[in-house]
């Protein structure tokens, strides 16, 4: 259950009440105008570690429709000493990269984790200076493995989606020329035709991806710069890559 609240000119909507899973809202939230219920809307897009894409209106501040983009799970199920197994984990859904606005397809592209944590309680709760302060403890899954979902940005119905062997943290980038940007924790550099989904590039960069992928002009020829290698450790395991820029440059017109 969502909580909204307007203050004079101000207004927010808390996504995640009582949150007890660490599924914060780390991403920026893209704005855009689109054709929702046959008028045109000014609307912003967000998803959190929640792992649920929401779409509201600027003005009126309904929310329009929303969209699951990872594995939901014993959402609302209360924990326990025991421990609740619940999805996304906390590291799940959308981390700090978010959704992607494509105005020419009117799609949103939304990276995603989908990785399941067992959430348990303890007796007694005590703050240890150094350590973490959960009021509890987190167990994550073995098995882990993330998406990339093309969302229509007018109704929430999602068009495609891949699927990835690991996470995807890294950044989402959508062009005019009908592309879609993305990088896998394998190190692959992947291009996806923007419409149908399907894969035309896989470069693999010799690190992880977990940063941001640029599409820039100089003298009227177009790069593309992609951020690879030394995530944050929590993704990389034993091999982290070096931190490398890579820059594509795109061939020339014939």
């Amino acid at each position: 259950m969502n909580t909204y609240a307007q203050t004079s000119s101000h207004w927010y909507r808390q996504t995640v009440p009582s949150d007890f899973h660490d599924w914060d809202l780390t991403q920026v939230s893209p704005i855009y105008k689109t054709s929702i219920a046959g008028s045109e809307r000014d609307v912003i897009a967000t998803v959190g570690k929640d792992g649920v894409l929401r779409v509201l209106d600027r003005n009126t501040h309904e929310q329009w429709f929303e969209a699951e983009v990872t594995t939901l799970s014993n959402v609302e199920e209360p924990l326990t000493l025991e421990g609740v197994h619940a999805c996304p984990g906390i590291l799940g859904g959308v981390e700090w990269n978010g959704p992607a606005y494509n105005p020419a397809t009117n799609m949103l592209y939304v990276p995603a984790v989908d990785w399941c944590s067992t959430f348990s309680l303890v007796e007694e709760v005590r703050y240890i200076a150094g350590r973490s302060y959960l009021g509890g403890s987190v167990a994550m899954d073995a098995e882990m493995k993330g998406h990339v979902t093309a969302i229509d940005a007018g109704d929430g119905t999602i068009r495609w989606q891949f699927d990835s062997p690991r996470p995807i943290v890294g950044a989402v980038t959508t062009t005019a020329g009908g592309l879609v940007l993305a990088g896998e924790l394998t190190g692959d550099f992947l291009v996806f035709d923007a419409r149908s989904g399907a894969e035309l590039l896989r470069f693999n960069t010799g690190g992880p991806i977990g940063g941001g992928i640029v599409s820039y002009e100089v003298e009227g020829k177009q790069y593309v710069a992609v951020m690879s290698g030394r995530p944050s450790p929590f993704w990389t395991g034993a091999h982290p890559g070096s931190p490398t820029a890579l820059v594509f440059a795109l061939p020339d017109e014939e």
